[in-house]
Parts: structure tokens; C-alpha cells; sequence
């Protein structure tokens, strides 16, 4: 993968570090809000037709933003539960199932310590909600609380980023207006590939003045995330290169991985066979 490494254009490190716990607030929602219900009942359905899901299945959405997509595995009968460390997204997520009158339980965790044991029937990570942290070991983390949470059975579903297609088609710098609560917002956003990381610095300019945040989420080749699947105990059925259900290639912009957790601490896992 190209590396693009402008250390002298991009803020200091530690801004990067725990960038998470301030960019999940009210201005996410304004920048993200294209993300909709549609959307979400779409991936679902996507979903569905390649983890053996069934009604009655208790889910847990890690990352779980606003719940849109813990409400629609919901309104297929499922038992969902919501993780989320933002306090702004849960508060959102409770408002919409209080809205629908449907039941959820939804907690402010860290998805590298899971309260859970053995728990759930499937486990889903959308929107790239992986590769948050500062290391690989944390990440790691992040998916050994995927494995101890997964009844024997369980399924998991995760959603990343595909390297080689966002490197090929990276645009540094956009500028767009959006309209918030505040009026009329001017949106600036830079974004950079430094090492093995994508970066992005957003700048918010309306009536209240000038907010900048960060964004930094660690970039997996498919080989080698697959491998570190398999290292936790995640076993690979499949991945798919978007929500159109296309393979993984080059030209994808996602990797959606799928699998089942790992049953036997001797089983041998398989790689999934990857476009070139």
C-alpha cells in the first residue's frame, strides 16, 4: 500500500491519541447524517443472507452509534444490546427506541473489555468502528472481547475499510457547507494516510465559533487482517468488497468480513481466498 506521510501538515500525534472520546458528539451526527435508517435496514438484509441469523437471536452491536442498525435487526425479532463509549450517540440510541417502543439494552462500555460472557448469538461492527486504538494489541483486544462474548455457536460480522481502494482514491481536501443548529456550518476536512493509519482533521465554522476534530483509524490489508481474525479465534467464512454483495478487489471500498467464532481451541482455521 502507497504510504503518504506529510508529518508537517498533520497535527502533533497526540491529538490522535484517544481521539474517539471527543469526536462521537453532536457535530458527528451533522457530518455523518447521509448514514441513514434506509441504509442501515439495507446492510441488515445484506447481512442476514450470509450469517445464519435467526429470530430471537440476541445481537451485540459494538460501536453502536445512534442504534440504527441494532433497530432494524430489532424489528426482525431480535434481542439487541448496544456498546458504545460516547454518551451523545447512547443518548440518541435511547431516544430511538423509545420512539419505535421497541426493547434494547444499551450500555457505555470500552469494546476492549466487555462485561459479557458467552452471551451472544452474533456480534456486528459496523462502518469502520475497528482500528481506533493508538496499537495493533489493542485492536487485538478488541476482537478476543468478540470471542469471549459469542455463545459457542456465534456469528460476527465486521466492516472495514479497503487500503488499496481508499489509497487510490483519497481526496486531501473538501470543503461543504451543512446546516446545523447553530445555522448554516462550513465544513473543512484534510485527510492523510500516515504510516499505517488514515487520518483526518475536520474544522467546523458556524454562528458559535471554530471546532476542530480528528479522526485516526488503523488500515488492515485483507490478508493480514484475516490472519489476525483467525488468531482470535474468529473463523473467516467469507468477505465481501461493499453492500452491493460485490468480492473483495481492488476497486471495492470495503472489506466485509464474516465468520463463526472458533469452536475448538485445535481447530484449524481457514484463510478465505482473497481477490488478487
Amino acid at each position: 500500500m502507497k504510504q503518504i506521510d506529510n508529518k508537517s501538515t498533520v497535527h502533533s500525534r497526540a491529538e490522535y491519541k484517544d481521539w474517539f472520546k471527543k469526536a462521537f458528539r453532536d457535530d458527528y451526527l451533522l457530518l455523518y447524517s447521509h448514514h441513514d435508517d434506509a441504509e442501515a435496514t439495507a446492510n441488515i438484509k445484506l447481512a442476514i443472507n450470509h450469517v445464519p441469523f435467526s429470530e430471537g437471536h440476541s445481537i451485540l452491536d459494538i460501536a453502536c452509534g445512534t442504534g440504527r442498525h441494532l433497530q432494524a435487526f430489532a424489528q426482525l425479532g431480535a434481542e439487541v444490546t448496544g456498546i458504545d463509549i460516547s454518551d451523545t450517540m447512547l443518548m440518541q440510541a435511547r431516544r430511538r427506541f423509545d420512539k419505535v417502543q421497541l426493547p434494547v439494552q444499551l450500555a457505555k462500555h470500552d469494546m476492549r473489555n466487555l462485561p459479557f460472557n458467552e452471551q451472544f448469538d452474533g456480534v456486528t461492527m459496523w462502518f469502520t468502528s475497528f482500528g481506533y486504538f493508538e496499537n495493533a494489541d489493542q485492536d487485538r483486544l478488541v476482537l478476543d472481547n468478540i470471542y469471549k462474548v459469542l455463545k459457542s455457536d456465534g456469528w460476527w460480522w465486521i466492516d472495514l475499510v479497503n487500503p488499496q481502494f481508499l489509497t487510490n482514491s483519497l481526496v486531501p481536501r473538501t470543503e461543504r457547507k451543512i446546516k446545523g443548529p447553530n445555522g448554516k456550518a462550513s465544513v473543512k476536512e484534510k485527510r492523510y494516510i500516515v504510516g499505517d493509519r488514515v487520518e483526518k482533521m475536520i474544522e467546523i465554522t458556524d454562528d458559535e465559533g471554530k471546532r476542530k476534530y480528528t479522526e485516526s483509524v488503523r488500515l488492515y490489508e485483507p490478508e493480514s487482517f484475516s490472519q489476525l481474525l483467525m488468531a482470535c479465534g474468529l473463523v473467516p467464512e467469507g468477505v465481501l468488497g461493499d453492500y452491493d454483495g460485490s468480492a473483495l478487489a481492488p476497486t471495492t471500498p470495503r472489506q466485509i468480513w464474516y465468520g463463526r467464532k472458533q469452536v475448538l481451541p485445535t481447530e484449524r482455521a481457514h484463510a478465505v481466498f482473497l481477490a488478487d
